[in-house]
């Protein structure tokens, strides 16, 4: 049986409706030439949202070392090394 109060599980859970809501945004709220839409906003905050939370994983783990902070850590990590990958690859 899988724990949902894991902290992996919400991390992820936390990353995949973070994007969709930006999809959804960038669909209702398109970007064009010279104005960014709502979703390329989002996709920027992101960036500190990504920075601040896996700061604060890390203080935890530091705190407490319990391993699940480390794993939600590296999943915040595996998330960016994607979407770089997906950008790389695209063009």
């Amino acid at each position: 049986m899988i724990n949902i109060a894991r902290k992996e599980i919400k991390t992820l859970v936390f990353f995949i409706i973070y994007f969709i809501i930006g999809f959804l945004a960038e669909k209702t709220i398109p970007s064009s030439a010279c104005n960014p839409g709502a979703g390329f906003l989002l996709f920027l905050l992101t960036i500190p949202t990504s920075i601040i939370l896996a700061l604060m994983l890390l203080f935890k783990y530091y705190k407490s070392e319990n391993i699940q902070y480390v794993n939600s850590f590296y999943i915040i990590l595996g998330i960016w090394t994607i979407l770089f990958l997906l950008m790389y690859f695209n063009n």
